[in-house]
């Protein structure tokens, strides 16, 4: 299976209203539940003076992955975990999304690869 280092250094941050220009970035992912929103964007889309954690790099995985495909997002968190990178994960409707803090990616890209992934 192949995964692809977007080219994007992205944030988390938690916001009231989306930020202007949010819906235009190259990346954005919103997550809400009971008026929590957590917002998942490139620093320059951040709203002025936000609390925000990261840079974060993302690893897509190369697709369309059906629906039903079971395990994908599981397999490389445990590869990840035992090498001590934490992820926060997306699903789009086509693929899924790895965020690794950009400080472990070089670490993150190695265990993949011995694991028997394409990392490009």
């Amino acid at each position: 299976m192949k995964l692809v280092v977007l080219p994007y250094r992205l944030y988390l941050t938690r916001a009231e209203e989306l930020p202007e220009g949010a819906l235009s970035a190259p990346f954005f992912a919103l997550v809400q539940v009971e008026g929590h929103r957590t917002l998942v964007l490139p620093g320059e889309h951040l709203p002025p003076g936000a609390e925000a954690e990261g840079p974060f790099a993302a690893l897509a995985f190369e697709g369309p992955l059906p629906l039903e495909m079971i395990g994908v997002l599981g397999r490389v968190g445990s590869v990840l975990a035992e090498v001590g990178v934490s992820v926060f994960a997306y699903s789009g409707y086509e693929t899924d999304y790895v965020l690794v803090r950009e400080k472990y990616l070089t670490l993150a890209r190695r265990a993949l690869t011995e694991a028997g992934y394409e990392v490009e």
